[in-house]
């Protein structure tokens, strides 16, 4: 949700957009104005349809918002804070800071956005009631808001991980095995269930009607499909590495080489021998720096004699460095944020090793081929460092 545009912040919570959301809008507009309002009340003007169309779509979008702010409502009540809400081409996601620590948590969190959606159907419901003697029109309205967040609750409510649905149908497992990998892997494979089945429905729609309707539901079911996934491998890497931390990981000897050497011995004598693309560059002992083969192609090739290490390496101040002590998971995620491959570990003003994300991938695959049962213990022989993204 890079691409998502903030709006405002309600109750402690930003809001924002993903720039999908706006074809959803105007979607659900030109369909209620062209087709549906346009059928169900043909005595009404282009105005008045387009008018009553861009109301369902403005109170989907904030039915949609209502069922992500009650996630996070409760979610915050249980000593869970939610960073954030962005709406996107499938509805919506409240951004939770961690995954809940009990299946009781995760069954609140989950079951009170269709329980928002429904409560919210029911209100319009019984607008329409209210209405109907005194406006058809602005009654049959409200009997499609009634409908869309009726239908938005039993949608979320499929038993398919990441939705809803899939969220208690997990809390429901992991509270009888107490086992939340087990439990989100079996949810998972249900979600991906339900997926194809959506995709099933989609291609027997095009088969037999012959139009591009079941598009749509091709797309629902893929995105679901590759959600049910990486929300099970997101799960999977951070049971992983719970309780391990970059010291168990990282590579202790790292290639050093002095800040007064030229690019032209740093070239002759240490990447064209060693092979190496990457060097921590180290004066009295104390961390200066990193260069690397992008830094080296940055200075022309006939200054290379008279240019040293420290004038093209790039600084300690301007790298994202971790200590020996951090989360490994967090500092995963660090790497994602700033789009870096490797990270300088650092200790004081000491170097202590570097961190590679393919290290991190490898150690979560050997765990993972152990049945998450091996020791977390650091390199024993010296390893040379690979180079940073874009070498």
């Amino acid at each position: 949700m890079g691409s998502s545009i903030r709006i405002g912040r309600i109750f402690g919570v930003d809001v924002g957009f993903h720039w999908s959301w706006v074809f959803i809008f105007l979607i659900v507009t030109w369909s209620f104005a062209t087709g549906v309002l346009n059928e169900a009340y043909p005595g009404w003007t282009d105005g008045q349809r387009w008018a009553g169309a861009v109301v369902v779509a403005a109170v989907f979008f904030l039915s949609v918002l209502a069922h992500e702010l009650s996630h996070a409502l409760v979610s915050n009540k249980l000593g869970l804070p939610v960073r954030s809400i962005t709406l996107f081409v499938f509805g919506g996601v409240a951004n939770l800071t961690r995954e809940p620590d009990a299946a009781k948590d995760e069954f609140r969190i989950a079951s009170v956005g269709p329980a928002t959606s429904m409560a919210l159907g029911g209100l319009f419901a019984i607008a329409w009631l209210a209405l109907r003697p005194f406006n058809d029109g602005l009654a049959g309205i409200c009997a499609y808001l009634a409908v869309i967040n009726a239908s938005l609750a039993v949608f979320n409510m499929l038993p398919g991980f990441p939705l809803d649905g899939g969220r208690v149908f997990r809390s429901a497992v992991w509270g009888r095995n107490r086992d939340r990998l087990r439990a989100t892997r079996l949810a998972s494979r249900v979600g991906e269930w339900i997926a194809y089945g959506i995709m099933a429905i989609g291609v027997l729609e095009i088969l037999l009607t012959g139009t591009l309707g079941g598009v749509w539901f091709l797309f629902i079911g893929f995105f679901l499909r590759n959600a049910a996934v990486a929300s099970y491998e997101q799960i999977l890497i951070e049971t992983t590495l719970s309780g391990i931390h970059v010291r168990d990981v990282m590579r202790p000897h790292v290639n050093i080489v002095p800040p007064d050497m030229s690019i032209d011995e740093l070239v002759n004598d240490r990447v064209m021998r060693e092979g190496s693309r990457c060097f921590a560059v180290l004066g009295a002992g104390e961390f200066m720096g990193l260069i690397t083969l992008t830094d080296i192609r940055r200075v022309p090739r006939e200054e290379w004699a008279s240019t040293s290490v420290y004038r093209a390496m790039t600084p300690a101040s301007q790298l994202v460095s971790v200590s020996p002590a951090q989360s490994l998971m967090s500092v995963l995620q660090a790497m994602a944020a700033h789009d870096v491959n490797q990270l300088p570990v650092v200790q004081g003003r000491e170097l202590a090793g570097m961190l590679d994300r393919g290290d991190v991938m490898r150690f979560i695959q050997v765990r993972r081929d152990l049945g998450g049962s091996a020791a977390a213990r650091p390199p024993s022989t010296p390893q040379e460092t690979p180079g940073l993204p874009g070498d």
